[in-house]
């Protein structure tokens, strides 16, 4: 696509020729001719043919700019069109396993050795990698795309435009359990199910427990990095970002709009309220309820509190050696 193509696709205002041609996107300190990139703030030098700035930038550059509020943004949706997701062509994989009371859509990608159990239903547009396995009366919207070894178990649903990247589990048993004295414990039932609403994205070998009596809910848009685990009966509001290694134990809700850091741990029914922000490696107990504003630590406390005491701890050792000291003075004029 040309400059001026660009520019206006992010409503942008372009300063420069509008004729050259992008092919391709890439970091400012690597771009090349025929590369877009973004900045911003000031940098030493760049190769790129074209660079998305911000509306105050002052910086004199030999290349076109495209001025816009929020380069990222601009810069990622450009991305979406110079290099949109892979497309496979139409196949069946011979090798595949489909039950004859599937219902199947057009278009669809099922690659070497799926399978789809009975009375399963695929959406038209929809792709299914090697390995990739649903198992009976499970429903996949349109355009999904399922990675290699992604298992989606019985009755569970997925919306359309949904990602599913490798290893996904959805809707394995969750861990409950009742103890029966002496005997151990006995397994409380685990017959509920999982819907997953339009354009979530899961990524690699995360797993989506189903509900024990009712559903895991995953809401629309919402993000979930690598290696997250969603206990049962959780439910998960709309465009909601989760990062790696997180756990969130079993009837736990996220409203909307919440962005939750790496390795966050969650107790069971806790409730994280629309627009809160919980910084990485925190501690949510039980029952919990977090509101909106930035959450840190464990148990987790809101942000400035957290500072404050982190900033204590760290004055201990200080301290202590000022105890000593008046310790000593004390005893010297005994």
């Amino acid at each position: 696509m040309q400059t001026q193509e660009l520019a206006t696709l992010v409503n942008g205002n372009l300063k420069g020729d509008g004729d050259i041609e992008i092919t391709k996107v890439a970091s400012i300190e690597k771009a090349q001719t025929g590369e877009i990139a973004f900045a911003e703030k000031e940098f030493q030098s760049t190769n790129a043919s074209c660079v998305i700035v911000p509306e105050n930038f002052y910086q004199t550059l030999v290349c076109p700019t495209i001025s816009v509020k929020n380069p990222k943004l601009a810069f990622a949706k450009i991305a979406q069109i110079l290099h949109p997701p892979k497309k496979r062509a139409s196949i069946i994989h011979p090798s595949a396993v489909i039950s004859e009371s599937a219902k199947l859509g057009k278009n669809l990608f099922i690659g070497a050795f799926c399978c789809v159990g009975d009375n399963s239903e695929i959406g038209d547009g929809s792709q299914f990698r090697a390995g990739a396995k649903i198992g009976d009366n499970v429903k996949i919207g349109k355009n999904c795309v399922l990675h290699p070894n992604v298992f989606v178990e019985d009755n569970c649903t997925i919306g359309d435009n949904v990602i599913l990247h490798s290893g996904v589990v959805i809707g394995a048993d969750g861990f409950g359990y009742v103890r029966d004295g002496a005997n151990g414990y006995l397994k409380f039932p685990q017959i509920g199910t999982v819907v997953i609403e339009n354009d979530v994205e899961i990524g690699a070998n995360s797993c989506i427990d189903r509900g024990a009596l009712g559903e895991t809910r995953i809401g629309e848009g919402t993000k979930i990095d690598n290696l997250v685990q969603i206990a049962h009966n959780v439910q998960v509001g709309k465009r909601v970002v989760i990062a790696a290694q997180t756990g969130i134990s079993g009837s736990t809700i996220l409203e909307d709009d919440c962005i939750i850091g790496g390795q966050v741990g969650m107790g069971d029914h806790a409730r994280v309220l629309t627009g809160a922000i919980i910084g990485s490696q925190a501690g949510i107990l039980p029952g919990k309820i977090v509101r909106a504003g930035v959450w840190w630590g464990t148990p987790v406390q809101p942000l400035d509190e957290y500072k404050r005491q982190n900033a204590m701890v760290k004055g201990l050792g200080r301290l202590k050696e000022e105890v000593k000291e008046l310790k000593k003075q004390l005893s010297e004029k005994k």
